[in-house]
């Protein structure tokens, strides 16, 4: 891509200047510098861009075809072959010219025009917010442009036709129920969190978040073995990501294979050391090892990070209390309370502690 752009002398303003002047604004905004020679872009602006002109051109696909929509499209980073970015800036050029050419005798083609990219720009992707390359919802807006020119467009077009009157309600009426059908088996698509990510799944590639948020809900259904099996593919496609390896270490744990789901929470937290769910997590798994002193340090920890977490006071308050801290046990377990008045276990714990007679070799609760 860097290559293709080599050899061009112009400015991105000069560039835009007379044809998308709008965009000069937003590139600003962006914190791309209008004066730049394509040339000497760096590598993510580079990406940033591309992925922009491509979604301009996609949500026009999808406006005319409503197909295979997603919750998330997954951004490509440097996937997108050169022939897309070219297609698509050649494409919005061409047509801003010719909007912009024919908008004195069809204002409204330059009003909707101009409309849909200047609506989009801040959510296209010039400064980038999540892991998506483009959204449905961000069209909401901007797609009001296109309507503008079909709705006018359409009056212009059929203006001089005999049989109008009875034509247009006709249209509107076929384009109107073949839209409510696709909006029902859309809806089919939305019945539950497994239907909607697998069919994520079904129309996008290397998608590791929903491949994760997929596993999460198998797991909530404890459907384990497919959830191990959704968390692993999204660490095959995202090595380093923290939440995919959190949640294996968490199904691998409760398939009983403690050493890999370990593994998996020491790797999650070589990439994210403050995490205190992570802490939390291995400090359980630590202590089912029978490590209690590592795992009162992770414990510890998560309370460092986030001092009102709950379970990690209880599951420590609990520790203390098997080696006989009841003192201390206590403490924690009235504080798991007062975070969260209806936790039973640590209210089991705390009548425990303070029973009479209450030693070391009682059992204290802990979801482990």
């Amino acid at each position: 891509m860097r290559t293709a752009f080599q050899y061009r002398r112009k400015t991105l303003r000069a560039a835009l200047r007379g044809r998308v002047e709008g965009a000069l604004p937003a590139l600003e905004v962006a914190g791309i510098d209008p004066g730049l020679r394509p040339a000497t872009l760096s590598e993510l602006e580079y990406v940033r861009l591309a992925n922009a002109l491509v979604s301009y051109v996609r949500y026009i696909g999808k406006m005319l075809w409503p197909q295979d929509l997603a919750v998330l499209y997954p951004h490509p980073g440097r996937a997108l072959a050169l022939w897309q970015i070219a297609g698509a800036g050649l494409l919005i050029c061409l047509i801003s010219f010719l909007v912009i050419r024919a908008g004195r005798r069809l204002p409204y083609l330059a009003v909707g025009w101009l409309w849909y990219l200047g609506t989009l720009v801040p959510v296209i992707g010039l400064v980038q917010v999540g892991a998506q390359a483009m959204a449905d919802r961000f069209t909401y807006i901007p797609l009001i442009g296109l309507f503008i020119i079909t709705a006018w467009g359409v009056g212009d077009a059929t203006a001089t036709w005999g049989h109008r009157r009875v034509f247009m309600p006709t249209a509107i009426a076929l384009v109107l129920i073949a839209l409510m059908l696709c909006t029902h088996r859309q809806i089919e698509k939305w019945r539950d969190s497994i239907t909607l990510f697998e069919h994520n799944l079904s129309v996008t590639s290397n998608n590791h978040l929903i491949h994760n948020n997929l596993g999460v809900a198998l797991l909530e259904r404890s459907e384990i073995q497919k959830a191990a099996q959704q968390f692993s593919e999204a660490l095959r496609i995202e090595p380093h990501s923290v939440k995919a390896h959190t949640n294996l270490g968490v199904t691998l744990v409760r398939m009983g294979y403690l050493d890999r789901g370990i593994d998996h929470y020491y790797k999650a937290l070589r990439l994210q050391p403050d995490n205190s769910e992570i802490h939390y997590n291995l400090g359980n798994a630590l202590a089912q090892q029978g490590k209690v002193e590592e795992a009162m340090s992770h414990l510890y920890r998560a309370l460092e990070i986030e001092p009102n977490h709950a379970k990690a006071h209880n599951n420590l308050g609990a520790i203390l209390a098997r080696q006989g801290k009841l003192k201390d046990a206590i403490a924690h377990f009235e504080k798991a309370l007062k975070i969260s008045p209806d936790f039973l276990q640590a209210r089991n714990n705390l009548q425990t502690a303070l029973a009479p007679g209450a030693s070391a070799g009682q059992e204290f609760d802990s979801p482990l």
